[in-house]
């Protein structure tokens, strides 16, 4: 399979290996998803007066690495890049070597997403892509994630924007209850969207 490039920012065209498959599943995000990420980021950071510049962003459950690597493009203050899986983490090191900004965790993100300092950083960007059955088989996981995160986020008095890509048919009500939120349609997937905008 051809290779994942990044599309703006510092590292554009650079090309991004194809990782092995987990299970079977490849799961990577179109370039539909990525642009709207990444615009949705753009226009809430502009509405609070900053820049990527000021961000620190997570990219939990990262897989190739394609969209922390675009976040890391568009010089984010801070990159979290999180990876279960032995051959991918492995893969990532190569990709993110030797970059002061960057820290990778080789840990299950469900259950060490705040293993983490809290920084200099003005804004917090959060990007959840888990593998799909982990919203039809373990909701109630994302569903402890989800909150834990969000109350997080409450606490420092920060802006915040957590982004969450959603396959097509995986059910969310019950993940996202008590937890305000848009739901963005894009093709056959979903981007839902929690902010410290939403939350007043």
């Amino acid at each position: 399979m051809k290779g994942l490039r990044v599309s703006q920012g510092k590292w554009k065209g650079k090309e991004i290996p194809t990782p092995v498959d987990v299970s079977g599943h490849l799961n990577f995000t179109n370039s539909l998803i990525k642009k709207a990420i990444f615009s949705l980021t753009d226009a809430r950071l502009k509405s609070w007066g900053f820049g990527f510049e000021n961000i620190l962003f997570c990219d939990y459950f990262s897989g190739s690495g394609q969209i922390a690597a675009e976040a890391f493009s568009l010089s984010v203050k801070r990159l979290l890049v999180y990876e279960l899986d032995q051959n991918r983490f492995s893969q990532l090191l190569q990709i993110f070597r030797g970059l002061p900004s960057v820290q990778l965790f080789r840990k299950d993100a469900t259950k060490h997403a705040l293993k983490w300092e809290v920084g200099e950083e003005d804004v917090l960007v959060f990007y959840l892509d888990p593998p799909y059955t982990y919203w039809s088989v373990t909701p109630d996981r994302m569903k402890q994630m989800i909150d834990t995160l969000f109350a997080f986020c409450k606490s420092l008095q920060k802006p915040f924007l957590i982004l969450c890509q959603i396959p097509e048919h995986q059910p969310t009500n019950h993940i996202w209850s008590g937890v305000p939120h848009k739901i963005r349609e894009y093709g056959s997937h979903s981007i839902i969207e929690s902010s410290f905008e939403d939350e007043n």
